[in-house]
Parts: C-alpha cells; sequence; structure tokens
C-alpha cells in the first residue's frame, strides 16, 4: 500500500494509491451486484433457472426464498461454474455448463441480469422463455448507453425495446437501482388480444 496521509493544506484531498482505488472499486462493484440479486430475490418462486449465473452467489441468494424450490445457474464459463459448484451448492442450488439452447426443462421463474446487452441474438430470452413455458420473467439492464466502452454489450437498450422483445408477457413490475432497469414479466393471458399490452407506458399508469 503507497497511501499516504494528507499534508497541511491538502485535507480535502483524498490521498489514495492506485492499488487501493482499484481494490475499492472491485468491492463496491461486488456490492452492487449482491444488491440487485437480492433487489430481486422477492419476485422468485419455484424452479428459478439464473441465466448467466457467473461464479454463483446469486443463484445461492435466490435460493433463500422459502417460495423457492430450486435455482439452476446457468452460464458458458466453466471456470465460473466449477468455482460455483464449489462455493454454493446446496440442496436447492445446481450449476451447470451448458449452452442455453440445449435447456429444454420447465421452470417456473427466469432471472437475467445484466446478461441481455452481451448477446447479439436478442430473441435469446423469449425463446428460452417459450421452451421451458416460464411464467415469470425478471430482466435488468444497463438503463443508459453503455456499448461505447463497455467491450463485451453489444447492444444498448430501452425499456420499450425490452418489451416489445417480450410479446407474450405482461410488464406487471419495474425499478430502477443505480444505472439498471428492472422490469419483471408474467406469461400473457392466452385469450388475450395483443394490441392491450403493446404500449409500455399504458401498463404502467
Amino acid at each position: 500500500m503507497n497511501d499516504k496521509k494528507p499534508e497541511e493544506g491538502a485535507l480535502e484531498r483524498i490521498l489514495i494509491s492506485r492499488e487501493t482505488f482499484c481494490k475499492v472499486e472491485s468491492e463496491i462493484r461486488f456490492h452492487e451486484h449482491l444488491r440487485r440479486y437480492a433487489a430481486i430475490r422477492r419476485f422468485c418462486y419455484g424452479n428459478v433457472i439464473d441465466f448467466a449465473s457467473g461464479c454463483g452467489y446469486g443463484s445461492f441468494l435466490l435460493s433463500a426464498n422459502p417460495d423457492v424450490e430450486k435455482v439452476v445457474g446457468i452460464d458458458k464459463d466453466e471456470h465460473a461454474v466449477a468455482w460455483a459448484k464449489k462455493e454454493y451448492s446446496t440442496e436447492k442450488t445446481e450449476f451447470r455448463c451448458v449452452d442455453i439452447e440445449n435447456v429444454q426443462e420447465k421452470f417456473d421463474t427466469l432471472a437475467s441480469l445484466e446478461a441481455i446487452e452481451h448477446f447479439q441474438d436478442t430473441s435469446l430470452i423469449p425463446r428460452l422463455a417459450e421452451r421451458c413455458d416460464i411464467d415469470n420473467i425478471i430482466i435488468s439492464y444497463p438503463n443508459k448507453k453503455s456499448t461505447h466502452f463497455n467491450k463485451y454489450h453489444v447492444h444498448d437498450f430501452s425499456s420499450q425495446g425490452i418489451v416489445d422483445l417480450m410479446q407474450n408477457y405482461i410488464c406487471y413490475h419495474r425499478f430502477i437501482l443505480g444505472d439498471v432497469q428492472f422490469i419483471l414479466f408474467v406469461k400473457k393471458p392466452l385469450k388475450a388480444p395483443s394490441h392491450i399490452f403493446n404500449y409500455f407506458h399504458d401498463l404502467n399508469n
């Protein structure tokens, strides 16, 4: 550590080394991500699929909800999945290194936090929802332009853009945490005319 006490006349300055700065920034980002999972936990129930579950702590957090029977974390990163299995495997959590296109079984809830902006194919989540007969969907994404500074983001979304993707679902709730927008969907009744739910702003008034 190279942190120093502020000299006379510099008391309003924060003299912090780059090493300490990077450590603190990393901790803040982790706490923010944990907060996002904590914010959606109460909306989950039944068998939950956590799409792009990474190292598994989010899936573990969701599994603490007594309304949740099981959480299956899916990710294509084998190292992240190995870590998740080692640290967060319980009777209510399972982790798989698998392509999402190969997931076929029934789930009640889909949690997809800051994943959709990473995929060129924006139909991934709607197709997964249909294939696995999912009733309840929670999607979060950056509520700002991010593709110009994050090389891993291939899309910038608006709320209406996400709603338009989920043609067979109704938005029943939305909220913002920091620079992340959350939109929650429930499956649309089969007999409901599609035009009833076309306009996002109408759904939230």
